[in-house]
Formats: C-alpha cells, sequence, structure tokens
C-alpha cells in the first residue's frame, strides 16, 4: 500500500500538495477570527450539492417551474429538506461573508497586504446577493414572480440602456416575463453567479495565501495550519451546519408545512398580481429606502448610491492607510448597517400594522393551501399547469367575481359579518342562499322586509313580501315545523352538496314541504313548481338554487322563467348568443354559480 501511494505521489504531487498545505504556515498563530472562509466555504459546497439534485428534477417554464418545485417539496423522498437547506445555506452564506468583511474592518485586516482579501470578500457578497435575487425567482410562485418583477423592472430606470438590459434580462420584449425569462434566471444562477462565486473565492484563496507568505516573512509569530486551525475551522463548519439544520427542520418534519413554503403558482395576469410581494431579507432595507426617492429619482436609491457605496467599500483598504482613514471606514461600515436595520425593521413594522398587507398575506396562504389540495386530487395536475387548477377552481375564482360583479348590490356575509360586503347593499345578502337556514328566513316575516333580504329591493313592498307577513305570519308564529319542511323542501330542489346527506334523510319532511308548498298557504299561487303553477308570476321554483337554475338566472333574470318584465336591476350576465357580447363568460358563470352552492372539490 505504501508503494502504491508513493508511486501515485510521485506521478501526481497531490498527496505532498496536500501535506504542504497542512503544514503551511498561519500567521499570528490559530484563531477562531480565521475561520470564516472555511465556513463560506463550507457553505457553498451544500448548495452546491442540494442544488445540484434539485436542478435534476427542475423544469424552467412557465407551465412546469412550479410543478416541479411541489413534486420536489412534496413528492421526492427528501426533498423538501433538500430545498430548504439549500435556501438557509445561502442565506447562511452571505450572513457569514459579511460578518468575515465587517470582522476585517474593525480589526483593520483588510490593510496592506490583504487589500486583495478584502476586494475578493465584498465580490463574494455581490455575487451571494446575486444568488439570491436569480435564484428567488425559479419557486415561480406568487412572490417570487411578484418581488422579483418589481426588482427587475427598475432596470428601466437606467438611462440608453434600461430597456435593453431589462429585455436581456427577462429573455423577450416584454413588457413582462415570458417563456424564456425562468431559463434565463436559472442559466445566470446555475451558471454565471456559481461560476463566479467559484471562481472568486478561488482567487480569495490565492490572495490570502499571498498575504500570509507576505507577513510570515516577517518576525511575527506563526504556527502551521495543522492541527490547531484546522480543528477551528472544522468545529466552525459544524456549528454552521447545525444551524442549517436547525433553520431547515424549525417547521417540522412534515412535508405539507416543513422547509421552505411555497406559494401558489405565479399568475402573470396583472389583476391578479399579489400586493404583498416582499423581497428577500438582504433587500429589505434598500428597497424600504428606496420609497423616500419618488419617481424616477428611484435611479438613486436603487442605482446610484448603492453603487457609490460599493466602490467606497472596495476603497476601504486604501482610504485606512491612516488612523482617521481607518475610524472613518468603521463608522461609515457601523452606521451603514445601523441604518439599513433600522430601515428594515420599519418595513417589517409598517407592513405588520397593514391590515390590507395582512389580508393580502392571508389569501395568499389561503390560495397555497388551496392548490396543493387540488393537485393531490385524484386528477393531479393537469397538462397546462397547476394554475389551471386555480383557475377552474370555483372555491378559488368565486369570491374574485362576485366582488367583481355582484357586491355592488349584493353581500356575501355571515352573521359575524365576515366575507363580502356590499359597496351599496340593494339586493339579498346570497350567504347561504338557498340552504334551509337561508330559506327559513327567507320566509320569517321579521326578515323578509329586512336588508338581508328584499328590504333593499323594489320588491319590498311586494307580493311575495306581502304574503310571507300576512299569509305566514301566524303559521310561523305557531306550526313553525310547516315552514321550515316547506323550506326544507325547496332546499332540496338546490341539490346543494353540503346538504346531500341531510336530504337523502328527510325524505319525509321534503315530501310534506311539496305538499304544504301547493296548498293555499304555499307557493304555486303564483310561482310555478314542477307540475303545479304557471310561469309569469314569479320565478319558477323547479330545481331552484340548482346549477342549472342558478347559471340560468345570473345569465338573464328577465327571462320569462325568472323575473319577467319585474327584474330589479340586476343585469343579464350572458343573455346573447355571441359571447363577446356577454359581460361574463360561461366558464365564469358556471364557477360563480358553484361557488354560491358550496359545489366545489373537498378531499373525502
Amino acid at each position: 500500500m505504501k508503494k502504491l501511494l508513493a508511486w501515485f505521489d510521485h506521478r501526481s504531487g497531490l498527496i505532498e500538495a496536500g501535506r504542504q498545505y497542512l503544514d503551511r504556515p498561519v500567521p499570528g498563530g490559530p484563531s477562531w477570527l480565521r475561520v470564516w472562509p472555511s465556513t463560506i466555504l463550507f457553505t457553498f459546497l451544500v448548495q452546491a450539492v442540494t442544488g445540484f439534485v434539485l436542478w435534476s428534477y427542475y423544469s424552467p417554464s412557465d407551465q412546469s417551474a412550479w410543478e416541479s418545485v411541489y413534486y420536489i417539496q412534496h413528492e421526492v423522498a427528501g426533498g423538501w429538506l433538500l430545498r430548504a437547506m439549500h435556501h438557509w445555506s445561502a442565506q447562511v452564506a452571505l450572513v457569514l461573508i459579511g460578518i468575515y468583511a465587517l470582522q476585517m474592518i474593525l480589526t483593520g485586516a483588510y490593510r496592506a497586504p490583504r487589500e486583495m482579501v478584502f476586494g475578493s470578500v465584498v465580490l463574494l457578497g455581490g455575487c451571494a446577493l446575486g444568488l439570491l435575487l436569480t435564484g428567488d425567482l425559479l419557486a415561480w410562485d406568487q412572490n417570487s414572480y411578484a418581488s422579483t418583477h418589481v426588482r427587475v423592472s427598475f432596470l428601466k430606470l437606467l438611462p440608453w440602456i434600461g430597456d435593453d438590459l431589462f429585455k436581456i434580462a427577462i429573455g423577450g420584449p416584454g413588457p413582462g416575463f415570458g417563456h424564456l425569462t425562468l431559463p434565463r434566471f436559472l442559466a445566470l444562477h446555475v451558471g454565471l453567479f456559481t461560476a463566479a462565486f467559484a471562481g472568486l473565492f478561488l482567487l480569495h484563496g490565492l490572495f490570502r495565501h499571498r498575504a500570509d507568505q507576505l507577513e510570515t516573512a516577517t518576525p511575527e509569530r506563526s504556527t502551521s495550519y495543522w492541527p490547531s486551525q484546522a480543528m477551528r475551522n472544522n468545529l466552525a463548519a459544524f456549528a454552521v451546519f447545525a444551524v442549517i439544520m436547525l433553520l431547515s427542520l424549525q417547521n417540522g418534519v412534515n412535508p405539507e408545512h416543513a422547509g421552505v413554503e411555497l406559494g401558489s403558482p405565479a399568475d402573470l395576469d396583472p389583476a391578479n398580481k399579489y400586493a404583498a410581494a416582499r423581497p428577500e431579507w438582504a433587500f429589505l432595507g434598500l428597497y424600504e429606502f428606496a420609497h423616500l426617492f419618488p419617481g424616477s429619482l428611484s435611479l438613486l436609491p436603487i442605482f446610484v448610491i448603492p453603487g457609490l457605496l460599493f466602490a467606497l467599500v472596495l476603497a476601504m483598504p486604501w482610504i485606512a492607510r491612516t488612523k482617521p482613514g481607518h475610524y472613518f471606514n468603521v463608522v461609515l461600515i457601523l452606521s451603514l448597517l445601523a441604518g439599513l436595520a433600522l430601515l428594515s425593521v420599519h418595513s417589517i413594522r409598517k407592513d405588520l400594522a397593514n391590515e390590507e398587507h395582512q389580508l393580502a398575506i392571508v389569501r395568499e396562504a389561503d390560495q397555497a393551501r388551496r392548490v396543493r389540495l387540488l393537485a393531490l386530487g385524484a386528477d393531479g395536475i393537469p397538462g397546462d399547469g397547476a394554475l389551471s387548477l386555480l383557475r377552474n377552481d370555483p372555491k378559488t375564482q368565486g369570491p374574485k367575481l362576485f366582488a367583481q360583479h355582484c357586491a355592488s348590490c349584493h353581500a356575501h356575509v355571515d352573521a359575524e359579518g365576515r366575507g363580502i360586503a356590499a359597496e351599496d347593499p340593494s339586493a339579498p345578502n346570497l350567504y347561504g342562499f338557498a340552504d334551509r337556514a337561508w330559506l327559513v328566513g327567507l320566509l320569517d316575516p321579521e326578515r323578509i322586509a329586512t336588508a338581508e333580504y328584499f328590504g333593499n329591493t323594489a320588491f319590498r313592498g311586494g307580493a311575495m313580501v306581502d304574503h310571507v307577513q300576512d299569509a305566514l305570519a301566524d303559521l310561523f308564529e305557531d306550526e313553525k315545523e310547516e315552514v321550515e319542511s316547506l323550506a326544507i323542501a325547496l332546499s332540496a330542489e338546490a341539490e346543494l352538496p353540503a346538504q346531500r346527506e341531510a336530504d337523502a334523510r328527510d325524505t319525509a319532511r321534503i315530501a310534506e314541504g311539496k305538499t304544504f308548498m301547493v296548498n293555499p298557504y304555499g307557493c304555486t299561487g303564483c310561482h310555478k313548481f314542477h307540475d303545479k303553477g304557471r310561469l309569469g308570476g314569479a320565478p319558477d321554483l323547479t330545481g331552484y338554487g340548482s346549477r342549472e337554475w342558478t347559471i340560468g338566472i345570473i345569465n338573464d333574470p328577465a327571462h320569462p322563467r325568472f323575473y319577467g318584465d319585474d327584474n330589479d336591476r340586476m343585469p343579464a350576465y350572458a343573455e346573447s348568443d355571441d359571447p363577446a357580447e356577454n359581460l361574463l363568460s360561461a366558464r365564469d358563470i358556471g364557477l360563480l354559480a358553484d361557488w354560491l352552492r358550496g359545489a366545489w372539490y373537498e378531499p373525502e
């Protein structure tokens, strides 16, 4: 074995090189202040290994990026942990580089002969920021898309070259991100910034080695790297690994919640832009600082001031050739860090106090949970991407459609006032529409003429209100069960998913209610109900509240089957055979009807 190793070393020189590396002199002896390069290297190796595995699963397309990250997070064994380690090792690396540079400034270790060492550390920090910026988008969820789009759009502020740089960055003419944006960012992340980081770290090692040689040429005390400094470096790397693992495991080990949160898929529709998007913590202070400069002046806090400060930091070793210069550097860097910290805290506190911001976060969290639930359904993620799951989900789209098209008149709020409030309530509250409780309230003499039902409509003095308040008043007081049976029978027409079991159980009461509907106190004096009554007096109650009935009244409430000429201001959303002339598409009306009826996918 010794002869084999001797032959290998004779041919390669690697064993001798390793021995010389371990025996190299360390100026000033072993110190914990010298562990930073090894910990930075360790975090880079963690990122390289985990990043390569993640890369092997990743598909950079606007219809597959989120889906591949979802697969890593929820389907690949240990994928959530790899993703979390990759994420947190990048954050820890930036912190370590910052500590390293700060320690060099505070201790004066950035002065001759270590000017190049310090410069390489500063450039490493710039590469680490570049890795965070380009890597953030790759998850392709709402926050990463919205925040990255804002940051990249700042390129347009640059005179003459801004638009061209923006097109290069996003891989297309714009104005928004396109099909080539994700491949472009992946190339920048894996290729440019990773290669630049590795190259700069090699240069940093060469510069440190040269500086060590220059310093050990002086009478200063020095010892070999092995074993004292090597043991310190290894212990520091182990501590860093422990921190990365603690951060990665902070949310437990259940893949549904563990690791790094994955939001809902990015939606390029400006109408669905995520309003609470924020940059990574490292850019939060700069983000808040930019708010102090309105309009085109944003060029100053985004490019000019940071560029000048970056150049000033690179020049610090030469400024520090005199004691006053060194003190200036220390005061400057501590002031900058304090300012960024204060701005970051101010930004966080402002967001915490902003109800709309917090509501947007809650809605996005709900949407992220919803898309994960839909992806776990029997059909999984369709070929056109996970975003289509949300676009075709009544529970997701219904509230948006209602708020946009219905909330000008109708409310959709529960007894506690939670839900979608009407801008100017002039029509019934549709929360629980067609269910048993809603219909009992409609037949309640004390409630029918309130704002909850017909109180703000043209029907508040009509035949329906008169009938309930006169003919049904005593019955509601003395024989409420009969009125409830009527409500149960009418609600059964809707075939609501939430009442399926109750309807199957209460067949006797449903039959009783149907009989009551056609007696003198019932409904067929004005309404049509199956083969009883006639059309034209009031809405047809056959299939009342069913999907087909609800879609029909949304399509055209003035149809003879519904309100006819007595329709009270409700617009027809799809009365034309030409889709271009309708206010809503058939798909959107179906989603709205399903949402009102509570008919959406839920796991068994």
